[in-house]
């Protein structure tokens, strides 16, 4: 496959980590011609763990949670355009038309437009001092407004949520989570973690308020309160809304690529269009471990599918083929999930979670497809992957309970 040497060269819609990884990987493969960046974000890419992190809590600055920096883009021929909005995707003119007019014309496309977070339909919801967190404005903004704060809400037990919740009660706000499911971090799918979750968000003092969902936030212009559907009264300065993110396809709805949950497209990022791929949060890929399509919203995905991606383009060999991971950390807690938790009909636990070293061994069918790693060395989290790639089968389940087993001898390999 031919490098772009003339034309329009490479378009590239969206401006997250998967862009800059793809930028970096296309020329590194000697990808030339021009590239441009098209982003709806004010900032060049930047990691986004930060924002509910370090850079939530004021120990990094913006030039920290940089990809690349600045300089990069112009030394790599890279034209990036900030604060533009995508409207519509014209395949059959080979260009894209901008929200309040305008085009951009490409010979090639990526697509990483990423995903937009949910907001709740509730009376209150566009008062002053509800937030929701996706980019580093979004960050900044809560960061300052918890400076006045005294006391907090968070909505939702997902990552962000729970992430943002232990930064704001770090940063010494009174602090409320408020979550309609029974337990934290449900998508890991494990009763024994988000009890563990649950008690240690307790003894921080985070007040959980779960089986409850927010009825209406309250304040005249600013928020002060936020009432629930059990009919609870939380006094608070300041709300973060984390309950998920969608895609964002609207600007594909008429193109005619497939559209399910995102951009589908295989484990190549191809979308089935000549010259037209899509990765990072907004692609649906073929995942040829599982044998499935996912979508993954994590920086590691991102990472790796956005380097893929590149040397796909500039003509090289790529796709993907890995075990997914993604990782999070709350109160310095920080841990690991490889492969894939859902539909599991077991999960055993070797360690103890209150030790801060621990895996959850996630089993479907009577083999290995996820883990869940706490304190665990490269090694060990290396053979776990091996384990996952080969879907390796556990003849006795209760064994991977035991820390003196090794972990060859437990499972068939």
């Amino acid at each position: 496959m031919p490098t772009i040497a003339e034309g329009n060269g490479l378009l590239i819609v969206g401006g997250g980590l998967s862009s800059a990884r793809a930028i970096k990987a296309y020329r590194d493969a000697g990808g030339d011609g021009p590239v441009r960046l098209l982003s709806a974000d004010s900032f060049i890419p930047y990691h986004r763990p930060p924002l509910s992190k370090r850079y939530l809590r004021g120990e990094d600055e913006v030039a920290d949670t940089l990809v690349e920096p600045d300089a990069y883009y112009a030394e790599h021929n890279v034209e990036v355009e900030l604060d533009v909005v995508v409207a519509t995707l014209d395949l059959g003119g080979r260009r894209v038309l901008l929200e309040g007019g305008g085009e951009r014309r490409f010979d090639r496309l990526l697509i990483a437009s990423g995903a937009t977070p949910r907001h709740l339909d509730v009376p209150g919801r566009d008062l002053e001092g509800v937030h929701t967190l996706r980019t580093l404005g979004n960050s900044t903004a809560i960061r300052e407004a918890a400076r006045g704060a005294r006391q907090a809400v968070v909505v939702g037990a997902g990552f962000i949520g729970m992430e943002v919740a232990a930064s704001l009660k770090q940063l010494g706000l009174e602090l409320t989570l408020v979550h309609r499911g029974e337990g934290l971090f449900e998508i890991l799918r494990a009763r024994h973690v988000m009890q563990f979750f649950s008690d240690l968000y307790g003894r921080r003092g985070v007040e959980l308020d779960l089986a409850d969902e927010v009825e209406s936030f309250g304040g005249r212009s600013r928020l002060d309160s936020v009432v629930t559907a059990r009919g609870r009264v939380i006094q608070a300065e300041l709300a973060v809304v984390g309950i998920g993110v969608e895609p964002v396809t609207g600007w594909l709805e008429d193109s005619g690529l497939q559209l399910e949950d995102g951009v589908v497209v295989n484990e190549r990022f191809e979308t089935g269009v000549e010259n037209v791929w899509a990765v990072g949060d907004v692609a649906r890929f073929y995942d040829p471990i599982f044998a499935k399509h996912r979508r993954i919203e994590h920086w590691s995905n991102a990472n790796y599918a956005g380097t893929e991606v590149g040397k796909l383009i500039a003509g090289g060999r790529g796709g993907f083929d890995t075990v997914s991971a993604f990782f999070t950390e709350v109160f310095g807690l920080t841990f690991r999930v490889f492969g894939d938790v859902d539909d599991v009909d077991d999960i055993v636990f070797r360690g103890a979670l209150e030790e801060e070293k621990a895996i959850g061994f996630y089993l479907r069918e009577g083999r290995l497809v996820a883990t869940l790693v706490v304190g665990q060395d490269d090694e060990t989290q290396d053979r776990l992957k091996e384990l996952i790639r080969a879907r390796a089968p556990v003849p006795d389940p209760e064994r991977l309970a035991d820390e003196a087993a090794p972990l060859d001898e437990v499972f068939e390999t």
